[in-house]
């Protein structure tokens, strides 16, 4: 079905913040097809109880229909470049080895010894099996029993049987994914529209150029919820109204009812249309050109022309300067792409962006049993140079809950931004916890929350309405 985008965002627009349709219809190149597409759906707004994060039976019916039963991506191929290279992928209670089998081929094994239970892998490491630390079981990469000592001992251990137990894996974009129900489908009926969305260059020809994993004191769903909207933007990161067209924040949502992706698409270079129909578009463009450039301290940087073609003079210095610093060409890309907060997400977890606006990749995952605890990933990727060798990846830096991401000096002017985000999750979870009601609800807007509203949608359609 048709949504007019337009009608629902017209009383966040300003003259000096229009809608996305203008800006669309001004951009100095022809848009990428997947920034013409349009969303098919748009849920029917609903209160939904607090409960829902804070409930260890809610978390529990999540591990057994959710996480048992879904694809969600765990890696990217690079962290593990070469045969034998393996890591740990935790999400609640579950934990699975994943190992590059082959040149392409991947796999994922149940991470627990089948002797006592000794976890097996607890890091990064490599080689060609994976050894128990506790009696030396062993078993090799394809999963299959190497060696077991003192094998007399255990007459009815057989190979065919002590294979270690294995999720099904796939892979997209450089990315890796899995799922543990043995019976699931493929994984690109899960990817919906992700695939016609980005093309190799969009998603799998980039390098993982910095990154961290820190831990959080809130629900997985409620953390990830917070880049589900830019609704916040005025009251969390007030520092970049004058250059951050929230309000006009355009949202897409794709459900055929059996996956979700949805997307925001938030204008650079473009005031907030908080800041009213006064505010200065050339102060706009300038302090976007200014925050893309802190990745390239003593760039020189043009002065801003006029109102009218500021944000393509930003998206000119990027093509320009930063492109061929990177060994990319983009001069045919759109000034949408070269600028704007183009945000995916696929159900139930997996954050990524399109375009150099904001070049990011989100993941949230359940920290262990406690539905008030979550881990959270990310990464910024940079395109791998055409003629050059590909530069390696970079290890994510590990974070608990209150070391601040000013630890990760290489995000730049994100780290703040990200600290502004993260200070709000634990406070959002205390006050879930606290409320006077056994009934107490969420309220949410009916556009600009309406990713989070579909995103409940799916997950009680997975959950069998249990959760309801």
């Amino acid at each position: 079905m048709g949504i007019d985008h337009g009608s629902l965002v017209k009383q966040g627009a300003t003259n000096a913040s229009p809608p996305y349709t203008e800006l669309f219809a001004r951009d100095s190149k022809p848009l990428e097809p997947a920034l013409r597409a349009e969303g098919n759906y748009m849920p029917k707004p609903r209160k939904l109880a607090f409960s829902r994060y804070t409930s260890r039976a809610f978390a529990a019916l999540e591990m057994e229909h959710l996480w048992r039963k879904t694809w969600q991506p765990v890696l990217r191929e690079e962290d593990i470049p070469e045969i034998g290279d393996r890591k740990p992928y935790e999400v609640g209670t579950l934990s699975f080895i994943i190992v590059r089998s082959g040149p392409r081929a991947f796999r994922a094994f149940q991470n627990s010894c089948l002797h006592r239970g000794t976890r097996l892998c607890h890091g990064p490491s490599s080689g060609l099996s994976f050894k128990c630390p506790f009696h030396g079981w062993e078993w090799n990469i394809d999963g299959s029993l190497k060696n077991v000592p003192s094998r007399w001992d255990f007459p009815d251990v057989t190979d065919a049987e002590y294979h270690l137990p294995e999720a099904k894996t796939g892979t997209w974009g450089g990315f890796v994914f899995i799922n543990p129900d043995p019976d699931c489908g493929p994984l690109e009926a899960a990817l919906g529209v992700l695939p016609q969305h980005f093309t190799a260059a969009e998603c799998e020809d980039r390098y993982t150029f910095c990154g961290f994993r820190k831990k959080l004191r809130g629900n997985w769903k409620q953390a990830q919820e917070a880049f589900l909207e830019a609704y916040h933007v005025i009251e969390t990161h007030p520092n970049i109204l004058t250059y951050n067209g929230d309000t006009t924040t355009r949202y897409d949502i794709w459900d055929d009812g059996v996956t979700q992706v949805s997307r925001a698409i938030t204008a650079a270079a473009v005031p907030s249309g908080h800041l009213g129909d006064d505010a200065s578009r050339i102060l706009a463009a300038e302090h976007s050109l200014q925050t893309f450039a802190m990745q390239m301290p003593g760039a020189e940087l043009p002065p801003i022309s006029s109102a009218e073609t500021g944000r393509k003079e930003v998206a000119d210095w990027r093509r320009n300067v930063m492109g061929p610093a990177l060994g990319v060409d983009w001069s045919g890309h759109s000034d949408c792409y070269m600028l704007d907060a183009n945000q995916y997400f696929m159900f139930p977890n997996f954050f990524p962006w399109y375009g150099e606006g904001l070049p990011l990749t989100y993941v949230f995952t359940p920290l262990g049993d406690d539905p008030n605890e979550c881990m959270w990933e990310t990464r910024l990727t940079l395109p791998i140079p055409p003629h050059g060798p590909r530069p390696p990846a970079a290890d994510l830096i590990e974070l608990d809950f209150d070391t601040p991401l000013a630890a990760v000096p290489s995000l730049g002017f994100m780290a703040g931004v990200f600290d502004q985000d993260g200070s709000n999750i634990p406070l959002v979870q205390l006050g879930l916890r606290s409320a006077l009601s056994p009934d107490a609800a969420i309220t949410l807007g009916r556009y600009q929350e309406s990713r989070i509203l579909a995103f409940h949608d799916m997950l009680d359609k997975r959950l069998g309405n249990l959760g309801r």
